[in-house]
Formats: C-alpha cells, sequence, structure tokens
C-alpha cells in the first residue's frame, strides 16, 4: 500500500514539480526582459487567476473523488461534474466580457484590457480539464497524466523563448504584443487549449447527462470546500493581489520574484496532494485507517524539513539561477519564513484528513476562512505601514494557526494516532538548523549542507527501526 503511494506519489511528482520547475525555471528569462514594476503586475495577474480556478471549479475535483467511489456511480458523477465546469466557466466569460472595461478601469489595466480576456480564457480551458485530470488520478494513471502536465509546460516554456529572443517585438508590437510581459501569457492561453485537445481521449467518454439529485449531494459537499480552496488561496496569493496598490510596485515584483524560491517546497507538497487525495478515500473504510494516516504524517514531514534545510543551505547559488537580476535580492529574507509557512500548509493538509472522510467538509471552510482572516486583516493594515516583511509573517501565522486548530479540533471529532512529539521535535531541530544557518552564517554553504546531512544522518539513526518496517 504504501509502496503504491509512494510511486504514485512520485509520478505525479513528475507531473506536478516538473512544470512548475519548468516555469520557474523560465521566470529568469521573464525578469531579465522586466522591469521589477512589471514583474509586480505578471504576479498580480497570476494571483487573480488563481482565486478564479478555485471558484470555478467549486470543490468539484474533490467531490468527484469522493462520489465516484460509490458503486455503479461512477459514470454519472463524471458526466454531472464536467458539465458542472462547462456552465460555470461559460457564466464567467460571459461576464467577463460584459463588465471588460470597468473591472479593467478598477484594477488599473485599462491600457491593457486584453490581459484580463486572455487569462478569463485561460481559466475557462483550465476548467473543463480539471475533472479529465481528476479522472486519470483516480483511474491510476499518472503517467499519462504527468505526460500531459509536462508536455503543456514545455511548450508554454518555448513558446515564451521564443518569443522572447526569436520573434521580432515590431511584428509582435503589430498583434497588440507591446509589453514582454504579455508573450508569457499568450504562451500559457496556447497551452491550456492545448492541455484540452490532449485530454479529448478522456473528455470523449463523458455523455449528455446530467443527473440534478447527484448534483445537489456534490454541490453541498463541494461548496465548503471551495471555499476552503478560497481560504487557502487567500494565504497563498492575497497578498500578491494587493502589494501593487499598497506598498512600491518594485518592492511587490521583488517579493513576488523571492516568494518562488520558496515555491520549491511548494512543488513539493503539490506533488504529494496530487498522489495523496484520492489515496485516503480509498482506504477511510480499513480497519487500519487511522494508523495509516498518522504515518504518512510522520513521513511527510521529515521530507518536508529536509527540503527546508536543502533549500536554505543553497540558497545563494540558487538565487543567482532563478533570480538573475541582483535588484530583486532585497526580499530574499522571505524566504525562511515562507518555506515553514509551507511546512505548516502542508502538516494542514495532512490533517485535514478528518473533516474530509467523515464528510464535515464545511468545518474546513471555518478553518480556512479563520486563516484568510488574519491574512487579510494583517496585509491590509500594516503593509501600508511595515512593507513586505508584513506579508511573509502573516502568511506563517495563518498557517500555523490554521494546522493548530485542525488538529485539536480534528483530535476531538476523529482522533488520529499522530506522533505529535517527533514531528514536533524533528520540525524543530530542521527549524533550527536551517536559520541558523542562514542567519548567523549568511547561509555558508558547507555549514549548511554539512547540518543537513548531519540532520539526515540523525533521522535515519532515530529512526531505523520504523524505516527497515517501511522497508519491508
Amino acid at each position: 500500500m504504501y509502496k503504491k503511494l509512494f510511486s504514485e506519489t512520485i509520478i505525479y511528482g513528475i507531473g506536478s514539480i516538473l512544470p512548475r520547475l519548468i516555469i520557474l525555471l523560465l521566470n529568469p528569462f521573464i525578469i531579465k526582459q522586466s522591469a521589477n514594476t512589471d514583474f509586480a503586475m505578471f504576479s498580480q495577474l497570476y494571483a487573480a487567476a488563481s482565486f478564479l480556478n478555485v471558484i470555478l471549479t467549486f470543490g468539484f475535483e474533490t467531490a468527484f473523488f469522493r462520489y465516484a467511489t460509490e458503486e455503479g456511480w461512477y459514470q454519472k458523477v463524471l458526466n454531472t461534474s464536467f458539465w458542472f465546469m462547462v456552465m460555470t466557466s461559460s457564466v464567467m466569460l460571459i461576464l467577463l466580457y460584459t463588465f471588460l472595461q470597468p473591472l479593467a478601469e478598477y484594477s488599473n489595466y485599462s491600457t491593457h484590457p486584453e490581459y484580463l480576456l486572455w487569462f478569463g480564457w485561460i481559466a475557462f480551458f483550465d476548467t473543463l480539464c480539471v475533472i479529465p485530470f481528476a479522472v486519470l488520478r483516480f483511474k491510476g494513471r499518472p503517467i499519462f497524466y504527468s505526460a500531459i502536465k509536462v508536455f503543456q509546460n514545455v511548450f508554454q516554456a518555448i513558446f515564451t523563448l521564443v518569443l522572447l529572443y526569436y520573434v521580432s517585438r515590431d511584428f509582435l508590437a503589430d498583434l497588440g504584443l507591446d509589453n514582454t510581459i504579455s508573450y508569457p501569457f499568450v504562451a500559457n492561453l496556447t497551452a491550456s487549449i492545448l492541455g484540452m485537445i490532449l485530454l479529448f481521449g478522456v473528455i470523449r467518454y463523458v455523455q449528455f447527462k446530467f443527473d440534478k439529485a447527484l448534483f445537489k449531494k456534490m454541490f453541498l459537499y463541494g461548496y465548503p470546500i471551495m471555499i476552503a480552496g478560497l481560504g487557502f488561496i487567500l494565504n497563498e496569493n492575497f497578498d500578491k493581489l494587493v502589494q501593487r496598490k499598497l506598498i512600491d510596485p518594485a518592492d511587490a515584483g521583488s517579493y513576488s520574484a523571492c516568494y518562488k524560491l520558496a515555491a520549491l517546497m511548494t512543488l513539493f507538497v503539490t506533488a504529494y496532494r496530487m498522489g495523496i487525495e484520492p489515496f485516503f478515500f480509498k482506504v477511510a473504510k480499513k480497519g487500519d485507517a487511522k494508523q495509516t494516516y498518522a504515518n504518512i504524517l510522520f513521513f511527510f514531514s521529515i521530507i518536508c524539513n529536509i527540503v527546508i534545510l536543502g533549500i536554505l543551505a543553497n540558497i545563494n547559488w540558487v538565487k543567482k539561477i532563478f533570480i538573475p537580476d541582483s535588484s530583486y535580492w532585497i526580499a530574499l529574507d522571505i524566504v525562511p519564513i515562507i518555506l515553514i509557512a509551507n511546512l505548516f500548509f502542508g502538516i494542514y493538509y495532512n490533517l485535514s484528513t478528518w473533516y474530509k472522510v467523515t464528510d464535515r467538509t464545511n468545518i474546513g471552510t471555518i478553518i480556512s476562512l479563520t486563516g484568510g482572516a488574519i491574512t487579510i486583516i494583517l496585509n491590509v493594515l500594516l503593509l501600508p505601514k511595515y512593507g513586505f516583511m508584513v506579508s511573509a509573517w502573516t502568511t506563517l501565522l495563518a498557517y500555523g494557526v490554521m494546522m493548530v486548530i485542525s488538529y485539536i479540533w480534528g483530535q476531538k471529532v476523529y482522533p488520529i494516532p499522530y506522533k505529535v512529539n517527533k514531528i514536533v521535535l524533528y520540525m524543530l531541530i530542521a527549524i533550527a538548523f536551517g536559520c541558523s544557518n542562514y542567519y548567523l552564517f549568511n547561509s555558508n554553504l558547507i555549514i549548511g549542507n554539512c547540518l543537513l546531512i548531519i540532520y539526515t544522518i540523525f533521522i535515519a539513526f532515530v529512526e531505523r527501526n520504523t524505516l527497515k518496517k517501511l522497508r519491508k
């Protein structure tokens, strides 16, 4: 069971990490061709798109996994969820075209309203691909899933580089692309359309049927997850959404660029989520489900600790690759904070098992909105006065509060024997090692990697018996 989960997580990791890593590697080329202020606009649009994606999918991806496992329900779950995605994304496009001009003026895009249209179409095609991708995960086809994801993003990266370096600027300006920041937008839209085409082999099995009774069940199950997803997006992207108005746009661009260094941790958590969500539901009815959940969180936390140490140990050369313009490095101190915040989120995601498998998704809404409220209030009140470091500390606080609330509440309703003492101890040691090297030794390469090796050996020795059992 663990072997299958591990192997699928690795493959989903290729499908989730490699595409995002490709886009992350693309950022230096975009940064070289863009001013800090333009990169702030780039980050703001993608932050806004992340909100839109959560709203349009309405939690139906998780609802699909929940109800597709019911005997004889798979086809009607597929039909109902897919056509609901078509409806939400179509309504969004109609509203966007209807209110484009006032929306562009309000959001300071009156000179480039086409950016909003492009992102509307990107969201449209990405939403239609959500259920087909969920089908591949549900049917245990991680290789096909990953192949499509990788192909999409390789295409997007190559297309972006071609536009940046090999096509005449005058020719692109004649096409309406008068700013280099627009090139990755067009490449992204093309890649989203390509994804829809590549998934046609799954989409063709969707029937023109819509089960109203099932839709009601899925809607009631899914909307709290959507609101919870908005809470996550608020914590992850609200800062980048509002910084352009509340602080110097150049500082906002620097913050967004340095935030992407911490995205290396986010990539691991994302890959893990791809493999674990269907798994949670498949083992929920087994007698050892709770022990399984506890074991998974334990090993997950250890791997996250190692990832954090690895990034902080090597940040001095990593930043030169991903952020070649040193003017962006003024925001580098956010990286340790955001890395720890992402660890807290990963743990929270594991802890969220209890309300998903017990159909109490409304509790996830409450917890996420609590984190979202912290994010909104502190950013709005403190950003103008104290600058971008407020956003980093707010993210850490929001995820930390969500993690603690979920653990306490979950243990009362659906107690799981987590190894809390060990998880906290190993986490504190890792944070102490990583932050000591970063703040006291200026991220010394040798010291940082020695601490990483010491930590890994320490864990391997202390947990040798557990690792032997896992191997068997």
